[in-house]
């Protein structure tokens, strides 16, 4: 998997292509995926679809995905850095089957922390982003080629859909234009296309699943690559701030610099 994220990002988020066209937010291709596949099509290069990864962050990220995904959903408790209290969902997948069976082993008394869960998550190479990425193969969402370069084999994974990452960050910075997060009245996405400006409802699931992504997003340091010059910067900086505020996504933060100084990078 580094290797092939290697090839993807160059070591650097790079900035995408300028203008391109959106098709409609309600288009029924548009679906709200899990957390963790949003922030992975959010690196489709929306010229040619192909995803760049940045691999020192991407995977405790969507780690951190897996992780905010059971706290939406009520199946783990989250105080500060500290998971809890947890419950057995009805249709819990492989990942949150993992987690669970990781907190069960904790027993009462001793809660686990986020780090502990995003590092489990993370190990071996990256499983949460392996599980999400061959999902959406599966599903017709990604394709996938295998390459080899000096003898060692990768992976390089397109979108289907090149604009599908675009979509997905232009909605979430609408969520954030209409509860007031960005001090925008309408919202300027990746692309500078206006997007709608009724109030948000912060009891609104959608609503607070986009928060959730946008902290996730401020976590991996996407912000830059999204919502680009002078009309992305109160978006940027909104993302910034849910970053810090959010448990989960301050996690992620954390558990990122941590892995970076230990890189040396």
């Amino acid at each position: 998997m580094a290797r092939s994220q290697a090839v993807h990002s160059g070591g650097r988020p790079e900035a995408f292509p300028g203008r391109v066209g959106l098709l409609p937010m309600n288009s029924p291709d548009t679906g709200t995926r899990p957390l963790a596949e949003e922030l992975l099509l959010l690196c489709a290069d929306p010229a040619d679809g192909r995803l760049r990864i940045p691999a020192l962050t991407l995977s405790t990220a969507v780690a951190g995905a897996v992780l905010a995904e059971l706290q939406l959903a009520g199946t783990i408790t989250v105080d500060g850095r500290r998971i809890t209290g947890h419950r057995l969902p009805g249709d819990q997948d492989e990942l949150a089957a993992a987690v669970l069976a990781d907190l069960g082993q904790a027993g009462e008394g001793r809660p686990r922390t986020l780090e502990h869960a995003l590092r489990a998550l993370t190990h071996p190479h990256g499983r949460a982003t392996h599980h999400h990425l061959d999902r959406m193969v599966g599903q017709g969402v990604l394709t996938v080629r295998s390459h080899r370069f000096l003898g060692l084999p990768y992976r390089r994974w397109t979108a289907v859909r090149p604009d599908a990452g675009a979509l997905i960050a232009a909605r979430t910075a609408a969520t954030l234009a209409r509860a007031g997060l960005s001090g925008l009245s309408g919202f300027s996405g990746p692309t500078g296309l206006s997007g709608p400006t009724g109030a948000a409802d912060p009891t609104d699931p959608a609503d607070e699943r986009d928060r959730q992504l946008a902290g996730l997003i401020g976590a991996a340091g996407l912000e830059r690559r999204l919502y680009r010059g002078p009309n992305g910067a109160e978006t940027r900086h909104a993302v910034r701030q849910l970053a810090r505020d959010l448990p989960v996504p301050r996690a992620v933060k954390r558990e990122i610099t941590r892995r970076r100084s230990q890189s040396g990078g």
